[in-house]
């Protein structure tokens, strides 16, 4: 069973929405530069429908004159996040409450899966899950995505791929948060009964670099989830990853850093936490 469904996991990694997109896409790109190093800071969802065109232009040419391709992790095999996924997984789940149980195992039959399928499953897996599912459904995949599509071609070109996180620390993150706010995380899921349309906003609202109105939707998605999980996903993440890019700077080279809309967004951006550092990050127009 968890080789069936650990795939949908990198879905709400970066929490920015996979959605339908309009025709021409120009997604947002920073840079951060000095004599001998360049730094490209390009924000992505993860799944997109197959033949959107997103990758021209400006962030085209920067990840083509790119030394190395930086990663939130390297994109794993399913045999891999299924691994890791037990790995993190506690050996005796604290049990919902009934009526949290009762509506997860509803929902997940209406998906298609078995109704026991997340008995032995901690509260965020579920969510995850299940609020990926509709979207695969719906045409959703990763493979057009910005991260699978870049490391074909960077393999393909010869160009290094590095990560910030391993799978396991990344998984890690969703483990080892609160109950309860694991627990709202899956109410939350369970609530929405058609994500499809909120997703597309998302997207769209990425594709045409609007990150003023892609700051409102995603913040709005942090809020309801609450304090702990913003600390965990964004915060903490984002303070550690300036901080990598910052001593980037001291070395000569040209990285294309490719990470979650929702970590180049809103305060506490990692452009934010750089410019705190002394480093210039500017826009890309």
């Amino acid at each position: 069973m968890i080789a069936r469904i650990v795939a949908a996991l990198l879905g709400w990694l970066s929490l920015a929405s996979p959605v339908a997109a309009p025709a021409v896409l120009a997604p947002a790109l920073w840079v951060a530069r000095d004599a001998d190093t360049t730094i490209w800071l390009f924000g992505t969802v993860h799944q997109l429908r197959p033949r959107t065109p997103w990758l021209s232009g400006a962030v085209a040419d920067a990840f083509a004159g790119s030394d190395t391709l930086v990663l939130e992790i390297v994109e794993p095999s399913p045999d891999e996040m299924a691994a890791a996924v037990v790995q993190v997984t506690p050996p005796r789940p604290a049990p919902l409450p009934g009526e949290l149980d009762r509506r997860l195992r509803a929902r997940a039959a209406e998906l298609g899966f078995p109704r026991n399928a997340f008995d032995a499953t901690a509260p965020w897996f579920a969510a995850t899950v299940l609020a990926a599912q509709p979207l695969a459904q719906a045409g959703y995949r990763s493979d057009p995505a910005p991260e699978t599509l870049l490391t074909t071609l960077a393999e393909r070109s010869g160009k290094p791929v590095t990560a910030f996180e391993t799978l396991g620390q990344q998984l890690g993150i969703f483990a080892a948060l609160p109950q309860g706010a694991q627990r709202t995380m899956l109410e939350r899921t369970l609530a929405e009964r058609d994500p499809v349309p909120a997703m597309d906003r998302v997207v769209a609202t990425w594709g045409r670099g609007d990150m003023a109105t892609l700051d409102r939707l995603l913040g709005e998605d942090m809020a309801e989830a609450g304090p702990a999980v913003r600390t965990a996903l964004l915060d903490r993440r984002n303070a550690a990853w300036a901080k990598t890019i910052a001593g980037w700077m001291d070395r000569p080279g040209t990285r294309f850093v490719a990470v979650g809309a929702g970590h180049l967004t809103g305060p506490g951006s990692v452009q934010e936490r750089l410019r705190a550092r002394g480093v210039e990050v500017k826009r890309v127009r």
